[in-house]
C-alpha cells in the first residue's frame, strides 16, 4: 500500500484471542522468517496476522523479523542471506529481481493450489507478473477515488450531492472551490494536486509499448493528460503559489491532515482514509465519488488506480514451500477478512468484494465501512488501472514525479516535461536491454 493505515480496529478481538493472550512459540516447528514493509501500528496489525496463523496450525512457525526497507531486502538477496519471504513496498523492484533470477516463479504452485485467474480482482495478479510469469502474490489491494467536502461545495454554490463526473467539471470545481484571503493568499485549495499517474490513468494513457515494452511517456494521450494537469493547477492560481501552499501541509495520518483542517476541498486518495476520518476527524464531513473521466471518452467511466501488497519468495529461501502455504492461506476468506478489517485494505479475491462483513456497519466504530464500500465497487471496474511491471519502473515513477513538480510550478511545458522524461527513460531502457 502506498500509504497504508494502521490501527487494530474491529479485528482486534480475533487477533488477540479470547481472555489472556498466549503467544505462540516454535516448539520444534519449522521456523519461516518474513520481512514486511510495515512499521508502527501497521506492523502490529501484521504481527497479529502472523500470531493468528501460528495459532491455527502446528507445523510451521512464522517469525516476523520486523520492518525492512526495500534496499535492505535487496542487499540481503545480493549477499545470499534473504528471509524466507518478504514484501516489496516499491513494485518497481519486482522486474529487476525477477530478471536477475532472484525470485521464485509461482505459476506451477498457483495451478497446483487450484487457483483460477477469475477468482482474483482484475489486475491483482498482473501486478506480480514479469514477462508472463508470476513472481508475487497479493494480500489486499489499494484503490483511489475522489474525496470531497460537501460543506465546501455548499459555500461555493455547488450542489453537495453532485461531485464532478468529468475531468472538465473537476477543473471548474477546483477553480470555484479555491478560496483566498483578502491579500490574495490561498486559504483553501479547490483540489490537492493529484499524482500525475492518476490523471494519465483516467485519460486511458499508455506507459509502455505493449509490443516492445519500451517507455512511452510522451504518448499523445499522456500529453493530453499533462496539459490537463497544468490547466488544473492554473485554475487554482499561480503554480508556484499553489506549490508553496501544499508544502505547508502536515502529516496525512493524523489530525494535521490538510483535508481535516479545511485546507483542501477535494483530493484523490485511497480507501485507508475512511478509517482515518473516523479516527482523527469524525466531525469533518466527506463524500466519495469515482475519479472523473474525460467528457469525450464516456467508455472510461469509473476509473481507479490500484496497488498491491506484494509478497515474494526469494530464490534462496530456506523454506519456500512453507512460505507458499502461507500465501495460499492469505487468499482464504478468513485471511482476507482478517487483514481487510484491521489494515483496511481491499480484498484481492473477487467474491470477497460483496462480503457483508466488509459492507455492513454493525457498531459505531465500523462507520468507516460506509465509505470503504464505495472502493469495493470501484475495484472491479473495467477501468481500474495500475502501473506496469517493467525493469525501469523505479526510475520511471521517480521521473514522473519530477515532471509533476515541473507541471505544478510551470517551469516546464507539458510537452517539455514528458519529452525530457522519455529521453532519460529510453536511454535507461536500452542500457537494460543490452546488459
Amino acid at each position: 500500500m502506498r500509504v497504508p493505515l494502521g490501527g487494530l480496529g474491529v479485528g482486534a478481538a480475533v487477533l488477540s484471542g479470547c481472555g489472556v493472550r498466549r503467544e505462540p512459540t516454535a516448539h520444534g516447528r519449522t521456523v519461516v522468517r518474513v520481512w514486511s514493509m510495515w512499521t508502527g501500528d501497521e506492523e502490529k496489525v501484521f504481527q497479529g496476522v502472523v500470531d493468528y496463523y501460528n495459532r491455527i496450525q502446528d507445523r510451521v512457525y512464522l517469525q516476523n523479523l520486523g520492518a525492512a526497507a526495500d534496499d535492505k531486502i535487496l542487499r540481503a538477496i545480493t549477499a545470499g542471506a534473504p528471509p524466507d519471504f518478504f514484501t516489496l513496498r516499491e513494485p518497481g523492484y519486482l522486474a529487476p529481481l525477477a530478471a536477475n533470477d532472484a525470485l521464485l516463479p509461482l505459476d506451477d504452485w498457483f495451478r497446483a493450489a487450484g487457483f483460477r485467474e477469475a477468482d482474483f480482482v482484475p489486475g491483482a495478479l498482473e501486478l506480480g507478473r514479469y514477462k508472463g510469469k508470476l513472481y508475487s502474490m497479493p494480500y489486499l489491494l489499494d484503490a483511489m477515488a475522489l474525496f470531497y467536502n460537501p460543506d465546501h461545495f455548499r459555500r461555493a454554490g455547488l450542489p453537495p450531492d453532485r461531485p464532478p463526473e468529468t475531468l472538465e467539471q473537476m477543473l471548474d470545481y477546483a477553480r470555484r472551490l479555491t478560496v483566498r484571503e483578502r491579500n490574495g493568499a490561498i486559504r483553501t485549495l479547490g483540489m490537492r494536486p493529484p499524482d500525475l499517474i492518476y490523471i494519465i490513468g483516467a485519460f486511458g494513457g499508455q506507459f509502455i509499448d505493449p509490443r516492445t515494452g519500451a517507455p512511452t511517456v510522451d504518448h499523445p494521450t499522456n500529453l493530453d493528460a499533462a496539459r490537463y494537469y497544468r490547466a488544473l493547477i492554473e485554475a487554482m492560481g499561480d503554480g508556484k503559489t499553489v506549490q508553496a501552499f501544499t508544502m505547508s501541509f502536515g502529516n496525512e495520518q493524523g489530525t494535521n491532515n490538510p483535508f481535516f483542517l479545511g485546507k483542501i476541498a477535494m483530493m484523490i486518495n485511497g480507501q485507508w482514509n475512511t478509517y482515518w476520518f473516523q479516527k482523527y476527524a469524525p466531525r469533518v464531513p466527506y463524500a466519495i465519488a469515482p475519479i472523473p473521466y474525460p467528457a469525450d471518452k464516456p467508455r472510461l467511466r469509473q476509473p481507479t488506480w490500484i496497488g498491491q501488497n506484494m509478497f515474494c519468495i526469494p530464490r534462496e529461501s530456506r523454506h519456500p514451500r512453507e512460505a507458499w502455504d502461507f500465501f495460499v492461506w492469505m487468499q482464504r476468506e478468513e485471511a482476507q477478512l482478517l487483514f481487510a478489517e484491521t489494515m483496511h485494505g481491499l480484498p484481492n479475491i473477487r467474491r470477497m468484494l460483496q462480503h457483508p462483513r466488509l459492507r455492513t456497519v454493525r457498531q459505531p466504530d465500523e462507520a468507516w465501512k460506509r465509505g470503504y464500500a464505495k472502493f469495493l465497487d470501484l475495484l472491479d471496474s473495467p477501468n481500474a488501472r495500475y502501473f506496469p511491471i517493467t525493469p525501469i519502473a523505479a526510475l520511471y515513477l521517480s521521473e514522473l514525479y519530477t515532471a509533476q513538480d515541473y507541471l505544478i510550478s510551470g517551469n516546464k511545458t507539458p510537452e517539455q516535461a514528458l519529452r525530457d522524461v522519455q529521453t532519460r527513460l529510453l536511454a535507461e531502457y536500452r542500457r537494460w536491454q543490452n546488459s
